[in-house]
């Protein structure tokens, strides 16, 4: 099958392929290929990988490079993350 959302990929699939313009640029079993290098030269998304409580697999948490607006850091805000 075909998937888009690396996160649903990493937990349903045994092997993954990665293709970026056509050519595979990784493949394997998806705790053995995905990672923040592979994400950020393929897909230029800077992410963090941790590993998923539930499923055991790679769990994809992108990393805004900027400021999202409306949304204050966790922690610098007394009103909360979200205020």
């Amino acid at each position: 099958m075909v998937l888009h959302d690396i996160n649903q990929a990493c937990r349903f699939a045994d092997h993954l392929v990665v293709m970026k313009d056509g050519a595979v640029v990784a493949e394997g079993p998806p705790g053995e290929v995905v990672d923040a290098a592979l994400l950020r030269e393929t897909f230029g998304l800077e992410a963090a990988v941790e590993v998923d409580p539930v499923a055991g697999t790679p769990l994809v948490i992108p990393v805004a490079s900027s400021p999202v607006p409306g949304l204050s850091s966790r922690g610098s805000d007394p009103n909360g993350p979200l205020s």
